[in-house]
């Protein structure tokens, strides 16, 4: 499957390495994209983020922070979100931060 067809349903992203360390304080700021406005949203004790009609949530992981998208957003917009997060990620932390796509094989 090329990347232009893909949505989210096919993927995750994995921000590796697994020890960044965020302050709560600066969680929102540091991992939401700046050239897209965005809502922080609680849903069933759980939060995501919204960037127009999609959506994206992380969680911990041992081997870094994963971050999963709704099912239809576009791949591109997708690959917009987290880049921009991992380059605010290497600013804050200082260290070499890495962006590993995970197919997550669902038909």
């Amino acid at each position: 499957m090329r990347s232009t067809h893909m949505k989210g349903k096919d993927f995750d992203f994995l921000i590796t390495p697994g020890d960044i360390e965020i302050k709560p304080e600066d969680f929102d700021k540091l991992m939401t994209p700046d050239s897209l406005p965005w809502a922080k949203v609680s849903k069933n004790d759980a939060t995501a983020y919204t960037v127009g009609k999609d959506e994206f949530s992380y969680s911990r992981e041992t081997t870094g922070i994963k971050m999963t998208f709704n099912a239809e957003i576009t791949f591109e917009k997708a690959r917009t979100i987290v880049e921009e997060v991992a380059d605010k990620l290497i600013k804050y932390t200082g260290q070499e931060v890495e962006v590993i796509f995970v197919p997550t094989d669902v038909d």
